[in-house]
């Protein structure tokens, strides 16, 4: 059950009761406060819970708000290669992804329903990048693995909304195709990264000297990752 909820408090929350929670629960969604809590809680003790948590609440709003998220289907802009593209979508009768070097263009059947849209949209750019990442990732990988003499056993691209990459115990690195919205030089530090974890199943001291023997700014490109991170994840 959901209630939009006003309050004497300097924000606003939706209350969202659940008979399957057993904790009150606030997250920040999409610049909004959202209060999760066991069907039957008291709004007293709601209330009096958000004042003990004001600061909190405030600074992640703030936080939100200055990093703003709009849906597919109203932003205006992409990032490819590091770079900022123009981006718009209009309804055809078949769908398109077309790239050019001012911008990505995307078209949508004019069958699919109004609500799902924006789905199609992830979803129709999820398989262009997913297609470039196989051939980019693939090529990048080989030369790296050459210089730095270690080599997996297979390469995977996935979707992952909390991590850019991995490997694992049986020598597979895995990528998240949103690379393919990083400069080179980003693309190239995960991919060291990754690389190195094949020596070094950990993030030790001497993960670390590998890494930056192969990669002269590891701080930028882990810079770069933080930064644009929430837009593209």
């Amino acid at each position: 059950m959901t209630d939009a909820v006003a309050n004497t408090l300097p924000f606003q929350y939706e209350l969202i009761f659940s008979t399957r929670r057993r904790s009150i629960q606030l997250a920040i969604v999409q610049g909004q406060l959202k209060v999760r809590a066991p069907t039957g809680t008291s709004s007293q003790y709601i209330k009096r819970l958000l004042e003990e948590k004001q600061a909190w609440v405030l600074k992640h709003l703030q936080s939100g708000r200055s990093q703003p998220v709009l849906s597919w289907l109203e932003r205006s802009s992409i990032l490819v290669n590091g770079k900022r593209l123009a981006f718009n979508w209009t309804l055809a009768t078949g769908g398109t992804v077309l790239l050019s070097k001012q911008a990505l263009q995307l078209t949508i059947p004019s069958r699919i329903a109004v609500i799902q849209r924006e789905r199609y949209i992830q979803r129709e750019l999820q398989r262009f990048f997913t297609l470039q990442a196989q051939n980019v990732l693939a090529t990048v990988v080989e030369q790296q693995s050459i210089r730095m003499g270690v080599f997996p056993s297979s390469i995977r691209i996935g979707n992952w909304k909390r991590r850019w990459g991995y490997c694992d115990s049986q020598g597979v690195l895995g990528f998240n195709w949103r690379l393919m919205q990083a400069p080179d030089w980003v693309l190239e530090y995960v991919v060291i990264h990754e690389l190195a974890h094949l020596q070094y199943l950990n993030h030790s001291a001497h993960f670390w000297q590998l890494v930056s023997q192969f990669y002269s700014d590891v701080a930028a490109a882990q810079s770069w990752l933080k930064q644009h991170q929430h837009e593209l994840m």
